[in-house]
Formats: C-alpha cells, structure tokens, sequence
C-alpha cells in the first residue's frame, strides 16, 4: 500500500539538467542559517503546527542548501529550521543539488 502524501508549497529549487537531487537527514548541530535575518514569530509558528502535523516524519519540500565542509548551509527553509530546533529534533531532513551523474 503506497501511503498518502501531504502536499505543501514549493520551494522552487532549479536543478539544472544533468544533476541529481539528495535529501538525507543531518544532526541540528551541523545546521547553519545562510540568512539570518529577522523572522516572524507568525511563520516560524505555521511551520511548527506544518511540522508537528507530519510527526513522526518530516515535511516535504524540506530546507534546501548545500554542504559546507561538514555543516550544511540552508539557504531556503530557515523557518523549518528554527521549529525543528525549538522542537527539540535531532535531526533535520534537507534537500540539495549533487553532482552530475
């Protein structure tokens, strides 16, 4: 049986033809925000009740970025950062654009 998909906004990440697309979850400790920018306390609380609505998974688009030695750098997600941190998870599942094939 497939199980049901939440359906969310799109992030609107571009892969360029020929690359490929990996998401995987990373500790929080190896997290670091590309923007750091004021937040408003109304988006960081919808993707609390978005992310607690897809407990025990994760929601889909996640945070996208790219790595950065050791740390993954979110360039667009930073808001589902922020309530995966203050939700005490370990992990955060991100998306980002590898190598060609």
């Amino acid at each position: 049986m497939i199980p049901t998909l939440k359906i969310a906004e799109d992030r609107g990440m571009v892969v360029p033809a020929g690359r490929k697309v990996h998401s995987d979850y990373v500790p929080i400790d190896r997290v670091r925000l590309a923007c750091r920018d004021r937040m408003a306390v109304g988006d960081v609380e919808r993707a609390m009740q978005r992310r607690m609505a897809a407990a025990p998974g994760q929601p889909w688009p996640c945070p996208i970025g790219h790595w950065d030695g050791v740390q993954f750098v979110i360039v667009d997600g930073r808001h589902e950062y922020v309530a995966a941190l203050m939700l005490g998870y370990s992990h955060v599942l991100v998306a980002w654009i590898g190598d060609q094939r």
